[in-house]
């Protein structure tokens, strides 16, 4: 069998973390760098048109030559990236006067404020102005090379303490993660320090995350519900191993004293007890496996809803031949139109151990009723006998496994413990009381489920 593969919360959290900081980390460098080339072309652009205006003050102001020579001394010294030259325009010829060293001549065809047009290969950004009367011109000039280059130098600075700081947050990132679950590590430490033998849920008074108390939380009902089931089955065994061991001493006793017998009613009564003993070993057979069928059953699912007339009539009516073998009698009032919630399998096992309790202790010529009441909230079940009735005092522990009451019987104690069962399964109430009036004076025993009414067809 194929072992489901696993994976670590621990390790894809971090990975989720740094991925998704390194994509927002990313997606704000562009960002960056988008604003820093606009903001270096508004700079470049400021300086262009600074250059422009400066040299065409110089030009109108007669200095031409002086500027020339100066400007050729610091071009050797200190080379500048923008470019420029200037034309004077006299007699209607336009000459040109300056060019800034290094560079070949520009366009002759320049519009005035900013264009970009090729030049020498590349792509340039130029700045043209001129004096008011149009005798001086002024063209400079900048590659655009060397405005992406100013640019890609701000992100740089930018990207590279950013990529030298990930790995920082990287490790920052696993270490937070490794914190915040140490709850959960605790928490699985505690469930694999517990005992099989013994359960006991996770101490609640330690402080936890509120997003792992509900784990916690739903550990200990389970743990609870494991612990319970385990101690019902140790009880169970026990009881039904002390039950058992007694009518199976019996039936050896009387096959020992039917294999001895000499005559031949000895040898009838020995054996037609040996038969009395099988019925009643059949008998508690049969409520323990009911038992265990019940038991185990889910109490989170919703029962359908159902009308239960036709279902009492027909449990009654397969329990009506033992009832007149007695000599009871078994009457019935189920009318239909009371629609409860319950699954039809627990209503006709519940209903069958009451009726059958009602045979078993109730005595020959006894009276049982059953009887389908609509109430406020449902309907209520009650299988009632005047039979010799229970103590008070004996009533609470009745649904206990392997209580009997006070009248001899062949029961084996496990028919109301069934039907407490099929109630809680039903969310139903199950109610002991006084039965039906006796002819000498006092009250048999009933048994009355409480069902609640459901809306829906049935």
């Amino acid at each position: 069998m194929s072992k489901t593969p696993s994976y670590s919360l621990r390790r894809r959290l971090v990975w989720l973390l740094t991925s998704t900081v390194a994509a927002i980390w990313l997606l704000s460098v562009l960002v960056v760098y988008q604003r820093a080339h606009h903001e270096a072309d508004e700079l470049l652009d400021s300086q262009l048109t600074q250059v422009g205006e400066t040299l065409l003050a110089i030009v109108a102001g007669g200095e031409v030559e002086h500027f020339v020579k100066e400007l050729h001394e610091h071009a050797r010294r200190y080379p500048v990236p923008i470019a420029f030259e200037i034309w004077h325009a006299e007699d209607g010829r336009t000459q040109r006067l300056v060019t800034s060293p290094g560079h070949a001549g520009f366009e002759t065809a320049m519009t005035a404020g900013f264009s970009e047009q090729p030049h020498q290969g590349e792509r340039w950004r130029f700045y043209a102005v001129q004096d008011a009367d149009a005798e001086y011109r002024v063209v400079v000039g900048q590659a655009h090379a060397a405005r992406e280059r100013l640019a890609r130098e701000i992100g740089l600075s930018l990207l590279l303490p950013a990529m030298l700081a990930l790995p920082l947050m990287a490790l920052a990132v696993w270490w937070v993660v490794s914190r915040a679950l140490r709850p959960v590590d605790a928490v699985a430490r505690q469930v694999g320090a517990l005992d099989a033998q013994a359960l006991a849920p996770l101490d609640e008074a330690v402080p936890l995350p509120s997003e792992i108390v509900p784990l916690r939380t739903a550990l200990n009902a389970l743990i609870r519900r494991v612990a319970e089931a385990f101690d019902n089955e140790r009880r169970f065994t026990a009881d039904a191993a002390h039950e058992l061991r007694t009518p199976l001493a019996a039936l050896k006793v009387q096959a020992q004293v039917a294999l001895r017998a000499q005559a031949d009613d000895s040898r009838q009564h020995a054996l037609v007890q040996v038969i009395a003993g099988v019925d009643r070993m059949t008998h508690l057979v049969e409520q323990l496996l009911t038992l265990a069928r019940v038991d185990p059953a889910r109490q989170d699912i919703a029962p359908q809803p159902l009308d239960p007339a036709a279902l009492i009539a027909e449990v009654c009516n397969e329990m009506r031949p033992q009832a007149q073998r007695q000599g009871q009698s078994l009457n019935v009032e189920a009318a239909s139109g009371c629609t409860i919630a319950v699954a039809p399998a627990w209503l006709q096992i519940a209903l069958r151990n009451l009726v059958d309790n009602a045979l078993r202790y109730a005595g020959e010529g006894a009276r049982i009723e059953v009887r389908l009441v609509p109430t406020a909230s449902g309907c209520a079940l009650n299988v009632a006998d005047d039979g010799p009735g229970v103590a008070q005092e004996l009533r609470t522990r009745l649904t206990a496994r392997f209580v009997r009451g006070e009248t001899e019987g062949e029961g084996c104690g496990l028919g109301l413990s069934i039907v407490a069962r099929v109630a809680a399964l039903s969310r139903a109430r199950l109610e002991l009381g006084d039965g039906l009036p006796r002819a000498g004076g006092g009250h048999g025993f009933s048994a009355t489920l409480h069902f609640s009414h459901a809306s829906g067809p049935a």
